[in-house]
């Protein structure tokens, strides 16, 4: 038996006890069923087919759900004090983490990144982040009012990938910035590299910096060592741990969960999520997804994922063998930049192969396959605990069959993005600005952005707000979209304008 029972703890006039039982166990097995109709190797382990069905079953309890914030038995995200199931499943969670508190967010990863990241540094304080963060550690810090300093993260110009920070760089970083009261990582990379992050810790143990790292796409690394998946983060002893439960376990869309080493951040972090960063109507199906997505990893975790394993290395192994075809797998681990790979993350370099990543996405979509990223030289795959034999080899034929008529390989290097620009204002400074003006962009360079333009590739900002636009950057963004690669950004105009703060005469800044 599973050992987390949110229905158990509600009363038996409260609803349909029944129904709420039918909806959980549809949740514990949904991520076995992989939709017939498609191969996906993507974000979520729960698909199509299964999910309407979920979804149905989920809107027949709604009703007795929905009202729920009204009723004191349950409990309440923004209240720790007492019992019920909701201060029950954040025990449970945290026990199956091992770490000292958990807090369940129902609005995305990006839900807890913004109040944790204001939890860490207030107006003024500095903050070191790796430059490849989600847009979401970018918002905490305009929000708090903190002043950035950038770790820059490598970029392996062979393979097209961003690589993780050592400890050595965060060091550098930290004595060069003596003020810094706390680093934000992002580990393991969304291509599955973990970086050093035992070392990063024990860097800023010794200068008293609080440690925060997006783990995003390792939720599951915790429970699965006995395969050979990477520590995670909050095993290393990271302060802060914030998981998109939803992405790479069986919950439902926007579920993710908050971890804390440090029990006296679990206040601060409480009265800024209380700011609007979690809904006070939160959603009830989507708490009982993440208690049974926990649950799921706890009581099958390795019998589930290790037949992922064996599947991805069918798709690595195949691969392989394709024409013009770099695989990443365990060669890239060097043990000082990379010490782990997520061995179900399949990234395949194709620039030999003569094809673009985004040509090769395309040419598999048109074969009713969909992969999770693809870049002018890498496509990504996802191999979860629903892909099944036949699809892995369904996907290699189609691959086959992809690179057929392929050109000469490439000799253009791959997109290395550029250093990171002068940084004249806080990004508080610049985004909270109403003085400003919209730009061509050839106009803009040399001027301050009032807006913060992430790209893929490399995944990560050219430009916060803030910071002096470059000649370099500008170049960057506007061959990256020529070449099918995707801003995120406000503005939707094919990259032809830029945001600035408004000058005044002499020089200064309105």
């Amino acid at each position: 038996m599973p050992i987390f029972k949110f229905e158990a703890y509600m009363d038996d006039d409260f609803g349909s006890r029944k129904a709420v039982s039918r909806a959980s166990e549809k949740l514990r097995t949904a991520a076995d069923v992989l939709s017939s109709a498609e191969v996906r190797f993507a974000l979520k382990s729960v698909r199509d087919a299964e999910a309407k069905d979920l979804t149905r079953e989920i809107l027949r309890i709604i009703a007795f759900t929905d009202d729920s914030i009204s009723n004191p038995s349950i409990g309440s995200l923004f209240e720790r004090a007492g019992g019920g199931p909701l201060n029950a499943m954040r025990a449970n969670i945290a026990t199956a983490y091992g770490v000292v508190e958990s807090i369940a967010g129902t609005t995305g990863t990006t839900g807890l990144n913004v109040p944790a990241v204001m939890t860490l540094a207030g107006e003024g304080e500095a903050i070191a982040v790796a430059r490849d963060c989600h847009v979401s550690v970018h918002s905490g810090i305009c929000l708090s009012g903190a002043r950035p300093v950038y770790i820059e993260p490598p970029f392996d110009r062979e393979l097209g990938l961003l690589l993780p920070p050592t400890p050595g760089e965060v060091r550098a970083v930290l004595e060069a910035n003596p003020d810094v009261r706390a680093i934000v990582v992002t580990l393991p990379t969304y291509h599955g590299l973990m970086g050093d992050i035992t070392g990063i810790v024990a860097e800023c143990r010794r200068r008293g910096v609080l440690v925060m790292v997006d783990e995003a796409h390792g939720p599951h690394f915790h429970f699965l060592r006995g395969l050979g998946f990477p520590l995670s983060a909050e095993d290393a002893g990271a302060d802060l741990i914030t998981q998109s439960t939803h992405k790479v376990l069986s919950a439902l869309n926007q579920g993710s969960l908050l971890h804390f080493n440090r029990k006296e951040l679990v206040t601060r972090y409480e009265e800024m999520q209380a700011l609007g960063f979690q809904s006070t109507s939160f959603s009830y199906p989507i708490l009982i997804s993440i208690e049974h997505a926990v649950g799921q990893m706890v009581n099958d975790g390795e019998r589930l994922w290790g037949q992922a394993l064996k599947l991805a290395e069918e798709l690595r192994r195949g691969a392989s063998s394709l024409p013009g075809v770099r695989v990443v797998d365990e060669r890239i681990v060097d043990g000082s930049r990379v010490v782990g790979l997520d061995p179900t993350r399949v990234t395949l370099n194709v620039r030999d192969a003569g094809l673009t990543g985004y040509e090769v996405g395309r040419r598999l979509l048109g074969e009713g396959i969909l992969v999770e990223m693809a870049t002018p030289d890498v496509v990504l795959f996802l191999v979860g605990i629903a892909e099944k034999r036949e699809q892995i080899a369904a996907t290699l034929g189609a691959l086959a069959r992809a690179f057929v008529g392929g050109a000469k390989a490439r000799t253009a290097a791959a997109f290395e993005p550029p250093r990171s620009p002068e940084q004249v204002l806080t990004p508080r400074q610049a985004m909270m600005n109403t003085f400003r003006e919209r730009l061509p962009k050839a106009e803009a360079i040399g001027r301050i952005s009032a807006e913060t333009i992430g790209c893929y590739p490399p995944g990560q900002a050219i430009f916060v707000a803030g910071e002096r636009l470059t000649a370099d950057g500008v170049r960057y963004l506007t061959q990256a979209v020529e070449a099918g690669g995707h801003l995120k950004r406000v503005q939707d105009d094919d990259f032809q304008t830029i945001e600035v703060v408004r000058e005044m005469k002499g020089g200064s800044h309105e």
